[in-house]
């Protein structure tokens, strides 16, 4: 057996099956899975952990001889089914030898490879090292960064009463000092400071705004992992508790189930959307336990009195500390979570348990809106869900049921199948009652909030012809109660259809059709009546690489909105990337056109930026936007980085408005970064 795979493995190696002669251009793929992920992309995207996992794969290749299920999903690129099949043929016949004989797994198409190659290594199978051995291989970091826009907007500036609304300066600084001992031992620390929030000043005496710090440690075969600071917690189907990124309608539309499961330490700058405090996963045979324990502050509007009793009307989570009432509510509510998820795991089925209880103190009783009837209110919940996922062969079933405190009940239910390389097919249904209620939640859902919604969701992905890759999905979904934007019970449908065409080793493009109809609320008659919106967006991309150190990637997208008018927009941008062999630079840079009548057509587009950042600007109005990005390496321990972006409008003289407003035409950013390896 041994030497027929070794001989077909050969064979593979003289077959021209897939274009990877050139040195892959890291960053441009890097935004290819990004974007490829999320098909509602805007500036509240959370891409950051994505970004930073793809990254640290980039730079230090993930051995696929010597790996978990947990590591291949931090990819992005395989589903459950693939990982499976993928853990399968290493056991049965021991380490792979090279990229080209994945081929010879039912699922890992040459696109699949091609995508797959620079994020993963193909060496032997290592005995994992004792705890204290690990301290021999030993990795230090720091990482600094300033990022701010050159016009001051109002909320810098001095009002009529002489008063400067924003505490500090529009400057955002952030540093991080990453520590690891090869893959037992992780540490960092994370310290930042918003744009207008003070410095070593104010309410800030202590330099930044936010620290975050952890320690993870890989014990034994036994303890997985211990990890204490913060953390984030994902599990089942994200019913009941998971953190984080989280996978949703995309041009992947058999991508619908979750595998990034598990506890892993928050380096991220999200102030609030993470638990503080200890975790720890145990495996005892097929059996696998997570424990959890989180007490920390977090940012809630405050009202009431001393004498009748406080409370908070809403959880805040931009994390911004500027002016004086944004202060106050800053670290007003007390939030502690704790919990554990059981796992059973078998061949070819994983079942598991999550139960959280969460106490806020003060309690949190939300507006007294029609809409917030239904809301979770008061200073306890508790909630738990039953999770499961069976593969076998080309099938795929997962689902999870849920219960919260309040009676509430939700579900999840989808199945997928690959009939064979050419043909594939995904549903889901997801019900939340009205009264579910499971702050922490963050499943497949149109809704930002798991409740009051029923959905089906429907994919297919084709590959009629050699090269060629036809994708769509279908969703309709309904609200039985109102929403925040609906003035009655609502529906919604969204289709999106997608052809992806590879001209050769150098040439690929893209065409997208996306719509989507949805009741929401407008004012009709002096009174809030649910009418028909729609929004529909095409859009054509190309990439082509000129030659081994310049890449093009060319777009033009058009929106159409109808609502109570008729409104359209369009862009058009050129990016260029410039990665010469013998210097130690990078350069990228971008212009783009566009055109809209409002932000009712605004059009959003990834743009590249320093390294585990990201940049998704919104597009509206009339103007030409350019940006260009740097990476100079020094030496092999120091990285620099560069950007500065300008968005001229040629159809007003103001932006944005309130303490944001700038006075101008113009809004000119500049990041820098620095990266010293130790």
């Amino acid at each position: 057996m041994k030497l027929a795979r070794q001989i077909l493995t050969m064979i593979l190696l003289l077959l021209p099956a897939i274009a990877m002669t050139q040195e892959k251009d890291i960053s441009r793929l890097i935004e290819s899975i990004v974007e490829s992920h999320l098909d509602v992309i805007d500036e509240q995207t959370d891409a950051a952990l994505m970004i930073e996992d793809l990254e640290g794969f980039a730079e230090k290749q993930l051995n696929i001889n010597a790996t978990t299920p947990a590591e291949l999903s931090r990819l992005y690129l395989l589903n459950d089914i693939q990982i499976a099949k993928l853990l399968e043929y290493v056991n049965n016949f021991g380490p792979a030898y090279s990229i080209y004989e994945l081929q010879t797994i039912e699922g890992f198409t040459p696109d699949l490879l091609e995508k797959l190659e620079p994020f993963i290594s193909f060496g032997p199978r290592m005995e994992k090292k004792k705890l204290a051995d690990a301290f021999q291989y030993t990795k230090n970091q720091l990482m600094l960064r300033s990022i701010g826009t050159l016009q001051k907007a109002n909320g810098y500036l001095p009002n009529d009463e002489g008063v400067t609304p924003y505490e500090g300066n529009q400057y955002r600084y952030y540093s991080q000092y990453r520590f690891n001992a090869g893959d037992r031992i992780l540490a960092g620390v994370t310290a930042e400071k918003d744009p207008g929030e003070a410095f070593f000043s104010g309410s800030n005496p202590a330099g930044f705004d936010y620290y975050s710090a952890h320690v993870a440690l890989n014990l034994n075969s036994t303890f997985e992992q211990f990890v204490a600071g913060d953390y984030l917690v994902r599990a089942g189907q994200g019913l009941v508790l998971w953190q984080g990124y989280t996978s949703g309608k995309s041009e992947n539309v058999l991508e619908i189930s979750k595998t990034n499961q598990g506890i892993r330490p928050s380096t991220g700058v999200d102030e609030n959307l993470f638990f503080r405090g200890a975790a720890t996963t145990a495996k005892f045979g097929k059996a696998r336990i997570s424990l959890f324990y989180s007490q920390k502050k977090d940012d809630g509007n405050l009202a009431g009195t001393d004498s009748a009793g406080m409370y908070v009307t809403s959880l805040q989570t931009s994390g911004y500390h500027r002016t004086a009432s944004e202060i106050n509510d800053e670290d007003a509510v007390k939030n502690i979570n704790y919990g554990a998820s059981f796992s059973l795991i078998f061949n070819n089925l994983k079942i598991g348990t999550t139960v959280t209880h969460q106490q806020l103190n003060p309690p949190f009783y939300p507006a007294g809106e029609l809409y917030n009837r239904y809301r979770f209110s008061g200073n306890e919940n508790l909630g738990g869900g039953i999770d499961y996922q069976f593969i076998r062969g080309k099938y795929q079933l997962f689902g999870e049921a849920a219960i919260s405190k309040s009676g509430g009940k939700a579900v999840v239910q989808g199945a997928v199948i690959r009939l064979n390389d050419q043909l594939g097919f995904s549903a889901l249904f997801r019900h939340f009652d009205r009264n579910y209620q499971a702050l922490w939640a963050n499943t497949f859902a149109e809704g930002s909030n798991m409740n009051n919604e029923s959905g089906m969701y429907f994919g297919v992905r084709l590959l009629p012809v050699k090269f060629v890759t036809l994708s769509a999905y279908s969703d309709f979904y309904r609200s039985g109660w109102i929403n925040y934007s609906t003035a009655a019970p609502s529906t919604g449908w969204d289709v999106m259809a997608q052809a992806n065409v590879v001209l050769s080793g150098k040439t690929a493009f893209y065409l997208r059709f996306k719509n989507e109809e949805k009741e929401v609320k407008f004012i009709q008659n002096e009174r809030y009546v649910n009418l028909p919106e729609q929004t529909q967006k095409i859009r054509l991309n190309l990439n082509y690489m000129a030659t081994e150190t310049i890449s093009l990637k060319s777009r033009a997208e058009y929106a159409f909105y109808r609502g109570l008018t008729s409104e359209t927009g369009f862009i058009v941008f050129q990016d260029v990337q410039y990665k010469p062999v013998k210097l130690q630079v990078s350069i990228s840079g971008r212009v783009a056109w566009f055109s809209t009548n409002s932000y009712n057509t605004r059009i959003y587009a990834y743009e590249n930026d320093l390294l585990y950042t990201f940049s998704i600007p919104a597009y509206y109005g009339k103007g030409i936007r350019t940006y260009l990005n740097l990476q100079y390496r020094f030496s092999p321990k120091i990285d620099f980085w560069f950007k500065i972006a300008n968005t001229g409008y040629t159809n007003r003289d103001v932006i944005n408005s309130g303490y944001n407003e700038i006075a101008g035409s113009r809004r000119t950013e500049l990041k820098f970064q620095l990266r010293v390896k130790i």
